[in-house]
């Protein structure tokens, strides 16, 4: 980017943290107005577009993206920054934010580690997951998002194996472009939502909550979404192949499939996710990655009044939300 960019760079910042705490947005947007930026370049995972989408925001600069992880997050208008000393992560929409351009290069990614990979790659496979039964979804979302959780599904796996796979580390990458215009179309729901909340309160990475949290929300979700969790299944490789695509009975208008004879039981895919999980490098439960038992009471609290919470396709009470992070825990 130096080489390419030449007189035109005229500031670098690279205090970037997980979350994007609000200390870091400032400074950024200190250093941004002090150099008088016009465009700001965001390369890195979630953490570093984020701060890009923080400089910008209602500032009228550009931002450029060019992701080094698959969190999906140069897709979405969709920017969160955390109040450490709140612990709270607020999360907002605005179309602002939204990258002008992204550059997607699966050259920039062979270094990533076999846990980012993973970690960030379950953010994106979370992302597909929750546009399939999200609320009033557009209809040329789901199958946009289960071609996502397709290419996620099948190359996820190979990327860790071997991060020098090119054609696999491109292939998951055009699996978390699609899971991130997915989300950036769809109203984020339970999974999300808890993650965030979460992530706030912890400061555990949000690719490690997504891969823990995930199987168990599936399962929650289960039987208010059938023929959405049906549809996931079959994208991951976990049940029979659908009849002819119909409009889907649970998720109204949305172009899912409906199975005409035997289709996958409610907890299959979540049965296929938990067997992704444990197959990689990533923490399985929260007290593995550090989760406190002490703050899921707190947790539950807080994220039962929290918004996107309440657009699961489930209603969510606050103990669900502590049996939840109870079976996470």
């Amino acid at each position: 980017m130096r080489t390419s960019l030449g007189s035109r760079l005229v500031a670098e910042f690279t205090n970037v943290a997980p979350h994007v705490p609000r200390e870091a947005v400032d400074a950024a947007r200190t250093l941004a107005a002090k150099s008088q930026v016009d465009v700001v370049v965001a390369m890195g995972g979630g953490s570093a577009i984020g701060v890009g989408k923080g400089i910008v925001l209602g500032e009228g600069n550009s931002l450029i993206a060019i992701p080094t992880t698959y969190a999906g997050s140069e897709m979405t208008p969709v920017v969160g920054i955390t109040d450490r000393a709140a612990g709270q992560k607020r999360v907002q929409r605005d179309p602002a934010v939204l990258p002008k351009l992204v550059i997607y290069d699966p050259e920039v990614t062979l270094d990533l580690s076999p846990e980012l990979t993973a970690s960030t790659a379950m953010n994106a496979l979370a992302h597909c997951v929750e546009a399939c039964y999200a609320r009033d979804v557009n209809p040329v979302v789901p199958p946009v998002a289960l071609e996502g959780i397709r290419l996620i599904a099948q190359s996820l796996p190979r990327c860790v194996a071997d991060g020098d796979d090119i054609d696999a580390r491109e292939e998951l990458l055009r699996g978390a472009y699609l899971a991130g215009f997915s989300i950036a179309n769809a109203t984020m729901a339970l999974h999300h939502g808890l993650c965030h909340v979460l992530g706030g309160r912890t400061g555990v990475a949000h690719g490690v909550l997504n891969a823990i949290m995930l199987p168990h929300v599936m399962r929650f979700n289960a039987s208010a979404a059938p023929e959405a969790m049906a549809a996931i299944a079959d994208a991951m490789g976990a049940g029979p192949h659908p009849t002819l695509p119909q409009r889907g009975r649970d998720i109204p208008h949305a172009a899912v499939p409906q199975w005409g004879g035997e289709r996958p039981p409610p907890d299959a895919a979540a049965g296929a996710a938990a067997a992704l999980v444990a197959s990689l490098p990533v923490p399985g439960r929260l007290r593995d990655a550090g989760v406190r038992e002490a703050v899921l009471d707190s947790v539950a609290v807080e994220a039962a009044g929290n918004s996107t919470i309440q657009a699961n396709p489930r209603p969510v009470s606050e103990a669900d939300v502590r049996e939840l992070l109870r079976a996470a825990w």
